[in-house]
């Protein structure tokens, strides 16, 4: 194996690491150690390893959250397919088949599955050429909220160095909350709106934030976006924003031609290098 992906880096030295060649699921692994238990879910929860066929040391790497409004994952749009483009660019990522709605999970057992897969990264740093001061996550729709959650309540280990979040939900408060994340994140546990509204977090300890946002999405309300832009550029965060006019929702790192999203995720890797990684 060893040899074939050094014949492999050898072959792809003059062009790019991305394509079907470039894409490496090294593994796939249930979280927890009971994974047939069906009391709280914990048996969906399952991460999927992306390693850069030219793998080498220190390599930072990405949590991949998936959206679907807490209720399902959309995990192949915006999950392994980000994944193996991250791959392609130098990252070990890490899709996170979290817990859903539609098994009956809850707030936290999304954050749960996330500090077990932080767990699982460090300790397997070594092995998998990890450099544990730039592990990160990116989220999309209910992913990017569960990102945000990440970036901005989690302290200490569970802190990621960064932060993707992408035409995220980021409020449960009324007039922009997304109804259908907001009823399967509380399950009806109201006086959870304001320690999960993105918004009122917002400090200069938080990560660096990375925030895009169209203007014509139909799911989930930009102005949602708009006023945690607001609240980042205010309190001074380390963040890049941006809000396009048009792009829609759920294209993963596939933005529709035409759209300023395009290529988000080069201008996110290229934010990385230049203002987050050291």
């Amino acid at each position: 194996m060893k040899l074939f992906r050094i014949i492999l880096c050898v072959i792809l030295l003059f062009g790019s690491c991305y394509g079907s060649v470039g894409q490496n699921l090294l593994e796939e692994t249930s979280l927890w150690s009971k994974p047939e238990s069906r009391s709280d879910g914990r048996y969906h929860s399952k991460i999927f390893v992306y390693e850069p066929v030219c793998a080498t040391s220190q390599m930072p790497a990405i949590i991949v959250l998936p959206g679907g409004s807490y209720t399902y994952l959309a995990i192949n749009s915006e999950g392994h397919d980000v994944a193996a483009y991250f791959a392609s660019k130098g990252f070990v990522a890490i899709v996170l088949r979290y817990r859903i709605g539609f098994f009956g999970a809850r707030y936290p057992q999304h954050l749960e599955d996330y500090r077990k897969t932080m767990d699982y990264i460090r300790a397997n740093a070594p092995r998998l050429g990890i450099d544990t001061s730039r592990i990160g996550v990116v989220g999309f729709s209910a992913g990017g909220h569960l990102a945000g959650c990440a970036a901005m309540l989690e302290t200490g280990r569970y802190r990621p160095d960064f932060a993707g979040m992408i035409y995220p939900v980021v409020t449960m408060r009324e007039p922009y909350v997304h109804h259908p994340s907001k009823k399967h994140l509380l399950r009806g546990r109201d006086f959870l709106e304001d320690s999960l509204s993105l918004e009122l977090h917002v400090n200069k300890d938080i990560s660096p934030i990375f925030l895009l946002h169209c203007k014509d999405d139909p799911i989930v309300m930009v102005q949602g976006s708009e006023n945690f832009a607001s609240e980042l550029e205010r309190k001074e965060v380390n963040c890049r924003v941006e809000i396009h006019d048009t792009g829609r929702h759920g294209f993963g790192v596939r933005a529709p031609k035409g759209s300023g999203a395009v290529l988000w995720q080069e201008r996110f890797i290229e934010w990385l290098h230049g203002s987050v990684f050291r």
